[in-house]
């Protein structure tokens, strides 16, 4: 009945045995197997197929021509040939019988599924009794577990507590622990006893710890009014508290995964405090409520800071000695990123947090009293970072200040601070005088009420910056926004009043101009920008590019009415310049040297003298815009009034150029290192009016003639004009007496 078998189904007996094994539970994959074999049956015999019959047709046809050839050159070939026939042959006989194997397995496989439906409900039955088995082997892992954590709780043996409790829970997803390997299992019922067991057994064994680490401190005089704890306090009793702490930070309660922040107000919520940090801050937050609390004369609205002051005192006496003594047992417990220094100071400011919750509402209704409350707020905040390096993402004491309606009453009681102060600014004795000197550089003039206000605008910053939300700050940069467009206004009624000159006004302009733009690509202001814009803006500018313009088109219209000004008056003093005899100017003597004209004195002094008291007037960006506003209208006067409205002599001509790239460009020259570049009209009327007769006969026949514009400002560029066309150079040339009109 058994016949031998051979050894390619002995191998593949073996290989069926390695994938079905003795687990009843595993027969249905003999179907599995049977299709997968077949079809890689098939596979091979389609390749096989395909590669043998282009072979087998020319093996044929070699052969019948190795037989025709001679034998001697022939017989290599041909028994090469028949060795290849052979092989094929061998491997088209052993896919024979591998499909004669699949079929009598396919037969075997369904002679045996009768049998396998019979056991099927069986190996259920058989399953459902081993997870049975694993289920009750679990709830009795929980219950002995739970009695030897009875056993060892009055004991004396901390560590072995301990550690029974870590078999019990250590983590969600830690397999080393009961409720670990019930993570991923579908069982509630199961689940919610393990989780039940372990919480209850955490408190018991927390509650111990707890008693324990409260003696140890007491006897190490922790919060001690007299003692301070790292130099009195026993090695011993050192290292009993760092055990403890130890302890209590390795055992984890199921219920801290789903554990709640604490609200202390609607919009205020801050993290759990660890079990070793809330017995550390246990006697401080005693005396806390015994001082700051109920009718106690140290509980008083006004004096916020005697609060204040006195959590600071305890975190300088202690978050050192907190951070070197249980940091390490933190450590080794496993929490790696816990900073338990951070944590016992963060603990200290939320009994801050709690107190001002309290109060308030009684506080905000006096507006001297929350002023007051607010300094003291920010300067308690600046300290923790100062000397602590408190966190900004930690709860702090102005979230308490930053709630809806307070902060509102915030934003409003500095707009009306600010209001106040900067009419006293403006309505100074001297507001406009200019600090002093040797504080800044001598080129940039800066009057006291723009120093004074650009503080009061950075002590604005300084109050909100430590503030955690963008939109926060958003509101005051709202407000800073407001004051500035403010203090323009202002400056502007002054001016229009006529009780403030404009370079008093330039000057204050100017500085707030330089200090906003500087402010515009200061970092804070930069995220407060991308704050305002969100994330898809383009690109990022200054949040106070409106107002630097608006106070820029102000300034610009300022400076062009002060050289309005300063060129009428120099027109004023022009006429006897305008109307000397250039016509007539007799020659000057070759051995005498050329003088400024006498009729051009009075012009040129009052020139000298508004550009003088401008230069020491204005800061030197603002002199320097002017200057060229100054140049450009007399270089248009000189030019529209005295050159086309005059005839020049060959005499009066050269008097002329000699009075101004001499006398007027010099004394631009001055303040500036090219000023032929401010007159560029003028200066090349003067090259046309002294140029040669016969060059300037030859100019004037070639813009005159019929060339194209190319050919006309050729000869132009040769005497370097190159300000002015064609048709005004004529006009200048008629302006010559040695040059007769036809």
């Amino acid at each position: 009945m058994h016949a031998k078998l051979s050894d390619m189904e002995l191998r593949i007996v073996a290989r069926l045995n390695k994938e079905i094994g003795k687990d009843a539970s595993r027969l249905n994959r003999a179907s599995v197997l049977a299709s997968y074999y077949k079809e890689r049956l098939q596979a091979y015999a389609q390749t096989v197929t395909t590669i043998n019959a282009p072979k087998q047709t020319a093996l044929t046809t070699n052969l019948s021509q190795l037989e025709e050839e001679d034998a001697p050159n022939g017989s290599p070939y041909k028994s090469a040939f028949q060795c290849q026939q052979q092989v094929c042959e061998s491997i088209d006989f052993e896919l024979e019988k591998l499909a004669q194997f699949a079929g009598k397995l396919k037969r075997k496989l369904k002679e045996c599924q009768p049998v396998l439906d019979s056991v099927a409900e069986d190996a259920q039955q058989v399953r459902q009794m081993q997870r049975l088995t694993h289920y009750l082997r679990l709830v009795q892992d929980i219950q002995e577990i739970s009695a030897a954590l009875g056993n060892a709780i009055n004991g004396k043996d901390e560590a072995k507590l301990v550690n029974i409790y870590l078999t019990l829970y250590e983590d969600n997803d830690c397999e080393h622990s009961v409720v670990g390997r019930l993570h991923a299992v579908q069982a509630r019922s199961l689940k919610g006893f393990a989780e039940n067991t372990a919480i209850y057994w955490h408190k018991l064994i927390m509650a111990r710890l707890s008693s324990e680490f409260e003696a140890v401190l007491k006897s190490m005089r922790w919060a001690h009014v007299d003692q301070q704890p790292l130099n009195h306090s026993p090695a011993r009793d050192t290292a009993k508290a760092q055990l403890l702490a130890e302890y209590m930070f390795l055992i984890k309660s199921p219920a801290e995964e789903q554990a709640r922040l604490q609200s202390i107000t609607p919009s205020i919520v801050c993290p759990p405090i660890s079990q070793v940090v809330q017995l550390l801050l246990a006697p401080y937050r005693q005396r806390f409520m015994f001082h700051f609390t109920g009718t106690r004369q140290t509980n008083r609205f006004d004096k916020p800071e005697w609060f204040y002051t006195q959590i600071l005192n305890w975190g300088k006496e202690t978050h050192f000695f907190v951070g070197n003594t249980f940091q390490p047992a933190a450590m080794r417990a496993g929490k790696l990123d816990y900073n338990l220094r951070l944590e016992f100071m963060r603990g200290l400011v939320q009994l801050t947090i709690e107190k001002l919750a309290v109060d308030i509402e009684q506080i905000a209704q006096d507006e001297i009293l929350f002023a007051h409350l607010l300094d003291e707020t920010l300067a308690f905040e600046a300290e923790l970072r100062d000397t602590f390096g408190y966190p900004a993402s930690f709860p702090s004491a102005i979230s308490v200040l930053t709630q809806p309606v307070y902060l509102l009453r915030w934003i409003s009681l500095e707009e009306r601070f600010c209001a106040g102060k900067m009419d006293d600014i403006l309505q100074a004795e001297t507001p406009f005088q200019l600090i002093d000197p040797n504080t800044f550089e001598d080129d940039l003039k800066i009057p006291r009420c723009a120093d004074q206000f650009m503080r009061l605008l950075d002590a604005i910053k300084d109050r909100y910056y430590g503030l955690i939300q963008p939109g926060h700050q958003l509101q005051f940069l709202q407000l800073q926004l407001e004051l500035i467009d403010s203090f323009r206004r202002r400056l502007v009624q002054l001016h229009s009043s006529r009780a403030v000159p404009s370079i008093p006004v330039l000057n204050a302009i100017n500085y707030l101009v330089m200090v906003l733009r500087e402010w515009g690509e200061n970092v804070h202001y930069l995220h407060l920008h991308a704050a305002l814009a969100g994330p898809n803006a383009p690109e990022i500018n200054s949040v106070f590019e409106q107002p630097v313009a608006e106070l820029e088109h102000w300034a610009q219209q300022l400076m062009r009415n002060l050289a309005t000004k300063a060129t009428n008056e120099m027109k004023a003093k022009s006429m006897s310049y305008r109307h000397d005899v250039w016509p007539t100017m007799p020659e000057q003597n070759s051995r005498e040297p050329f003088i400024l004209s006498p009729s051009g004195g009075e012009m040129f002094q009052v020139l000298v003298t508004l550009l003088h008291n401008l230069d020491s007037e204005l800061s030197a960006n603002l002199f320097n815009q002017t200057l060229r506003l100054i140049a450009h209208q007399i270089d248009d006067f000189m030019l529209e009034s005295m050159v086309m409205n005059t005839k020049f002599s060959p005499a009066g001509a050269s008097q002329f150029n000699y009075d101004m790239t001499r006398n007027l460009f010099a004394l631009f020259g001055q303040y500036t290192r090219r000023p032929e570049l401010l007159f560029k009209r003028i200066h090349d009327a003067c090259k046309l009016l002294t140029a040669a007769r016969g060059t300037a006969l030859l100019l004037l026949e070639t813009l005159r003639s019929n060339q194209s514009a190319e050919e006309k400002t050729k000869p132009l560029r040769e005497l370097k004009v190159l300000s002015m066309d064609s048709r005004r150079c004529i006009e200048v040339l008629e302006r010559r007496t040695d040059i007769k009109m036809f």
